[in-house]
């Protein structure tokens, strides 16, 4: 795989949504690429603009950015231990044990598989990487907001989802500079607070657990470090329920064909609860992750 590959992806206004939930929606489909996912595009720009000075790659991952570095460490020949929870998806571990991962299973959650991953990245002397921590997966991420330049009407509102903060940081950051009427939403799940009360209150802010069906928005300990610039690249956060994601899943699958995780329905599921207090107002919503399984 390579940035090729992930980049210019389709972004078009769907009738069937923006009749169904009121809005001009427009989706930009992140899940036509071998992984599935925009983490695609942050880990190619990372493998690519980093010195390649390390054999073997250590991350925490059970799902979007682990296969996104699996499938990048395996077209390099480089090794990856892809540290997961106890409790992650089957279908999830086995993609990243088919694109080449050793998958090392510790802690009851990603947060304490990330603990475990740096560890033992020292213990053998391999490159560590934590999704969210490097500023070229903030550039990689920015290549899909760069294509929104291309938009024909210009949005008013982009969701999109917090996840680790990368996207939302990216999409932020280029809208204040070329798209200035359009807000940035950051998105994140009513069961995992700990993101947006990070950045409403614009200081790190800890939970003691996370509680979602969106696993990849499922964050207890968020970067301390992109909590400001974050705080100031979006203009607004919104949550979602698991209902609500499920109902976006289902759109989805129904109205586009697309099969969808709950965490890459994030955004049309906060696009269509504040649908009623903007009518007829143009959205765009990244589609940003495929369904495992």
């Amino acid at each position: 795989m390579c940035i090729r590959d992930s980049i210019r992806t389709p972004q078009y206004r769907s009738e069937a949504l923006s009749r169904l939930i009121g809005l001009n929606v427009i989706l930009k489909i992140e899940t036509v690429n071998p992984v599935g996912s925009i983490a695609g595009r942050s880990i190619e720009w990372w493998m690519t603009s980093r010195p390649s000075d390390f054999h073997r790659v250590v991350c925490a991952s059970d799902g979007d950015f682990g296969l996104a570095m699996a499938w990048s460490c395996r077209a390099r020949g480089l090794d990856l231990d892809a540290f997961a929870p106890l409790d992650a998806d089957s279908a999830k571990l086995e993609a990243l044990r088919r694109t080449g991962a050793t998958v090392r299973l510790e802690g009851r959650d990603l947060d304490e598989s990330r603990v475990e991953a740096q560890r033992y990245a020292q213990v053998v002397d391999a490159r560590y990487v934590e999704d969210g921590r490097e500023i070229e997966f903030v550039e990689g991420a920015a290549t899909m907001a760069a294509e929104l330049e291309h938009l024909d009407p210009k949005p008013d509102t982009g969701y999109v989802p917090l996840d680790r903060g990368t996207l939302a940081l990216a999409t932020g950051l280029f809208c204040h500079e070329r798209l200035r009427r359009t807000r940035v939403v950051g998105v994140g799940p009513a069961g995992a607070l700990a993101m947006v009360r990070s950045v409403r209150e614009r200081r790190l802010v800890v939970s003691a657990d996370a509680q979602t069906i969106a696993t990849g928005l499922a964050i207890r300990v968020p970067i301390e470090e992109i909590v400001q610039p974050l705080s100031d690249a979006v203009d607004d956060t919104a949550t979602v329920t698991d209902d609500q994601l499920n109902q976006a899943v289902r759109a989805l699958a129904y109205h586009e064909g697309l099969r969808v995780s709950p965490s890459g329905a994030a955004a049309l599921a906060a696009a269509a609860v504040a649908a009623p207090t903007m009518r007829g107002a143009t959205v765009v919503v990244p589609v940003s992750s495929r369904a495992v399984g």
